[in-house]
């Protein structure tokens, strides 16, 4: 990239720069030096310095006490907004619809939104419980069901019973408090740094919950969450006990 531009799109040019500045850090370089970002971009040493000084008071970059940059939490910040906005339904609808195949059920994905638990994306099942009462987009407000329940615990709440919700890893709710006559089966879905990122949830009429199905759709909800976590940046490992 030239070091000079039009007046007319110096503001451009010098975005442009800075961005080609952040993306030297792409290639799994934790910290590089002025001269390692002069190679990478091909800058003036006196233009980086310039970037530099700006992308340090936004956040972007960090200097470290050895003179070295690397990339702020800032960036971390819009990875995450970018994740949860764009990449997150991509990767989560299809997991609901493969649950969807394998246990003719209806499969959601909660969140905790505030002070409410909202379904943010849901497939229903061939033979759905008729007038369920629940949509994709709606919300309720945090309660004692299982499903608000686990996410409450999976987002660290203290005490005994949420602490034994952690261990148990998956929830099985024979009798819904929010839909009479469906039972569920709920599970957490992790993201980076293992962040609770949601729940998957199965769900359909207590009557074709029983023990056999419900060992069925347990399994093929721990497969689900584990390949969703791993899609989200998160540790899949984390269901190798619960699977077992």
């Amino acid at each position: 990239m030239s070091e000079h531009a039009p007046a007319d799109s110096a503001g451009v040019a010098a975005l442009e720069r800075g961005l080609t500045l952040l993306a030297a850090f792409g290639a799994g370089a934790g910290t590089l030096s002025l001269a390692e970002l002069a190679a990478a971009t091909g800058f003036y040493k006196s233009t980086i310095l310039r970037l530099c000084a700006s992308l340090l008071r936004m956040g972007f970059l960090q200097r470290l006490d050895d003179g070295r940059y690397r990339l702020g939490p800032a960036v971390f910040r819009l990875g995450r907004s970018y994740q949860q906005s764009f990449r997150l339904g991509d990767a989560v609808v299809p997991a609901l619809q493969r649950l969807v195949e394998r246990t003719g059920e209806t499969a959601s994905f909660y969140i905790r939104d505030g002070e409410r638990d909202t379904c943010l994306h849901r497939v229903e099942s061939p033979r759905p419980i008729r007038d369920a009462g629940v949509a994709e987009g709606d919300s309720f407000p945090v309660d004692s069901s299982a499903g608000s329940r686990m996410l409450t615990a999976f987002l660290g709440a203290p005490g005994r019973g949420n602490a034994a919700l952690r261990r148990q890893f998956v929830m099985v709710a024979r009798h819904s408090k929010r839909v009479s006559g469906a039972a569920a089966v709920i599970c957490p879905v992790f993201g980076v740094e293992q962040q609770l990122a949601g729940t998957l949830v199965v769900s359909g009429p207590e009557s074709r919950f029983a023990d056999a199905e419900i060992a069925a759709i347990r399994k093929a909800l721990l497969e689900q969450a584990a390949q969703l976590t791993a899609a989200l940046g998160g540790d899949a490992r984390a269901y190798d006990g619960a699977a077992s």
